[in-house]
């Protein structure tokens, strides 16, 4: 009987520790867990829920940030912490995919205050486009103009045809920037039949201001 009555005791006396161990294991997870959630996705835009829940509206050519009289449609929408346009350009040649600008007007929640990071606007604007891929800051090349740097990289996929994906940030548009923004910040995918000048001629000095500076691509 007493050997018995111990017995029950020692199971009686471990469980309590078997469910603490139980109970430090569960809170090991959770908290491992939670620092797996609250860990910074670098390839994550800030606006993604945003972007999930707002569409692009049309507005006239007349709305567009920059000048772009070539412009087949502009289209806006309004993310919150920044406003995004999509300037769809033509493309006269054979090879598929838009001819587009992005563009971000930047609000300091939305971007970096201090200077374009290609791997956040990549995030941003929703990765590389056709005929580009796994593009890195040391593969762009750079020149300036009155109103700033453009960086690139070039694609010439076959024939005449020049491809371009180009960055730029701006601390001024050809318009009136939206309340709040410090920056605008332009991606540009645009495929021609001709030469590099004319690939990158959307983003260069005529889009900026009411007259064309001197200098420039």
């Amino acid at each position: 009987m007493t050997r018995h009555s111990s017995g029950i005791h020692s199971k009686l006396a471990s469980r309590p520790r078997t469910t603490w161990l139980s109970g430090v294991l569960m809170l090991c997870v959770a908290a491992l867990s939670a620092c797996q959630m609250s860990s910074p996705d670098r390839t994550t835009s800030p606006t993604e829920l945003a972007e999930a829940l707002n569409e692009y509206r049309i507005v006239p050519a007349s709305r567009a940030y920059i000048n772009a009289p070539s412009a087949v449609l502009v289209m806006e929408r309004n993310l919150g912490d920044a406003t995004e346009q999509r300037i769809t350009l033509p493309n006269a040649t054979s090879l598929s995919g838009e001819n587009t600008i992005l563009l971000r007007a930047q609000s300091p929640r939305s971007a970096s205050a201090t200077r374009l990071v290609l791997r956040d606007v990549l995030a941003q604007f929703g990765g590389t486009p056709s005929p580009f891929s796994n593009v890195t800051d040391g593969a762009l090349s750079a020149r300036s103009d009155p109103y700033g740097d453009i960086t690139y990289t070039v694609a010439r996929p076959g024939g005449d045809i020049t491809c371009v994906l180009a960055f730029r940030r701006s601390q001024t548009g050809a318009r009136a920037l939206p309340r709040g923004a410090t920056a605008l910040d332009l991606m540009m995918r645009n495929c021609v039949s001709g030469s590099l000048e004319q690939a990158l001629s959307p983003l260069g000095p005529s889009a900026f201001g009411l007259g064309v500076p001197q200098g420039g691509l």
